[in-house]
C-alpha cells in the first residue's frame, strides 16, 4: 500500500468506502433510480438530469420540512432548480410564492420566472412604504417580459393593500380571486432587510437607578457602546428608524431643582430632586396638602411652575411614596 502523505491521496486510496460510509450515513431523499415527478415536463425549459434529482430532493425535503437548501457553484441552474422546485411542490394547486434575493437579481430572477414557469404573474416588491420620490416606482408592481426586458406593467398595488380582506373572507382568499394564476412575488435581500417599518427596542425607565436613561428591555441595564452609555438621541441619527420617541438631548444622570417658594407654599410639601425638563416624577414628602389644594405644574427651563389646573378630589392627607410626574404639555399622573 503506497504512503499516504495528503489528504488527497487519503480520499483517492479509500474513495469507495467513504462514498458508501456518506450514503448510509446520509441518504438521498431521491435516488438516481427514483421516477421524476410529471409536472417536470410541464416546466417550460427542460432541467438537465441532475438539476431533476435535486429539484426532487428539495421538493421531498419540503414535505418533511419548511426549509431546503441548494448549494453548487455559479452557473449549475440553482434558480431553475427552485423555481422547479416550486413548480413541483405546488401539485397543480395555484401557489403564491416570495423570493428574497441579492438586489442585483432581482429582475434575473423575474426573466428565469417567465422563461421556466409556465402562466406565471411575477411582482417586484419595489418599496414597502407608501409613497416616496416620484421619480421612482413604488409599491408592488407586476411586471412582463418585452423583448427580453422586464418592464414594469399590470396590476400596481402597495403591501397595505394586500392585507386588507375587503368583502373576502380573508385577504388570502380575496388575493386568489385577484390573482387567478401562480404568482411570484420578488424583493431584493437589502430592500426587504431594511425598507420596512420598525422600530427600535429600549426602554427609558421613570423611577430606579437608570432613571431617564436607554436600558435595555430584557436586561434593564443601559446599553454601553464604545465605553459609553446610548441616549434615546442616538436613535434619531439612524436614518432607517420610523417614528421613535423624541427625547431630546437629556443626560441620563439626575439633574436637581426646586420648587419656587410660591408652589411651595401653596403645597407645603418639600420636594426632593428631579430630574427637570419634562417626563420626570417629583416624590412629594408632606401629609399636609389642603382639600383644595393646586400643585400641577409644567416643567419649563428646568423649573416647575403652578399651573390652573385644579384638583378637589384630593385627600387631606396623601399616601406616602405619592408621585406626581410632569409631562408636556402639564399631564398629570398620580401613583400610590
Amino acid at each position: 500500500m503506497p504512503e499516504l502523505s495528503t489528504i488527497y491521496d487519503y480520499m483517492r486510496a479509500h474513495a469507495a468506502l467513504l462514498g458508501e460510509r456518506i450514503l448510509q450515513e446520509y441518504p438521498a431523499l431521491h435516488q438516481f433510480d427514483n421516477p421524476a415527478s410529471p409536472r417536470i415536463t410541464g416546466l417550460l425549459r427542460r432541467p438537465f438530469p441532475a438539476q431533476t434529482i435535486a429539484i426532487m430532493g428539495v421538493a421531498k425535503r419540503w414535505q418533511q420540512a419548511r426549509t431546503a437548501m441548494v448549494v453548487a457553484e455559479c452557473g449549475t441552474g440553482k434558480t431553475l432548480i427552485s423555481l422547479g422546485a416550486i413548480h413541483v411542490h405546488s401539485q397543480r394547486s395555484l401557489f403564491t410564492a416570495l423570493t428574497m434575493v441579492p438586489p442585483h437579481l432581482v429582475e434575473k430572477w423575474a426573466r428565469e420566472a417567465f422563461w421556466t414557469l409556465p402562466g406565471i404573474r411575477v411582482f417586484l416588491i419595489d418599496d414597502l412604504r407608501n409613497g416616496g420620490d416620484e421619480n421612482k416606482s413604488h409599491g408592488v408592481n407586476e411586471v412582463q417580459l418585452r423583448q427580453g426586458r422586464i418592464v414594469r406593467e399590470g396590476l400596481h398595488t402597495t403591501l397595505s393593500e394586500l392585507r386588507l380582506r375587503k368583502q373576502s373572507p380573508s385577504s388570502r382568499k380575496r388575493w386568489m380571486s385577484l390573482s387567478g394564476r401562480p404568482a411570484l412575488f420578488i424583493v431584493g435581500r437589502e430592500r426587504a432587510k431594511l425598507g420596512y417599518f420598525w422600530r427600535h427596542a429600549y426602554r427609558v425607565p421613570h423611577s430606579g437607578p437608570y432613571q431617564g436613561c436607554v436600558v435595555n428591555p430584557d436586561t434593564g441595564k443601559p446599553v454601553i457602546v464604545d465605553d459609553s452609555r446610548l441616549t434615546a438621541a442616538e436613535f434619531e441619527k439612524v436614518k432607517i428608524a420610523e417614528t421613535i420617541e423624541t427625547r431630546g438631548e437629556k443626560s441620563c444622570r439626575l439633574r436637581r431643582s426646586r420648587l419656587p417658594r410660591r408652589l411651595k407654599r401653596e403645597a407645603r410639601s418639600p420636594v426632593v430632586p428631579c430630574t427637570a425638563r419634562c417626563g420626570r416624577p417629583i416624590r412629594t414628602r408632606s401629609a399636609a396638602w389642603p382639600r383644595s389644594s393646586s400643585l400641577a405644574a409644567t416643567c419649563r427651563d428646568g423649573l416647575t411652575t403652578p399651573s390652573a389646573t385644579r384638583f378637589t378630589n384630593w385627600p387631606e392627607t396623601p399616601p406616602k411614596g405619592m408621585l406626581l410626574a410632569l409631562w408636556h404639555p402639564a399631564q398629570i399622573g398620580l401613583w400610590a
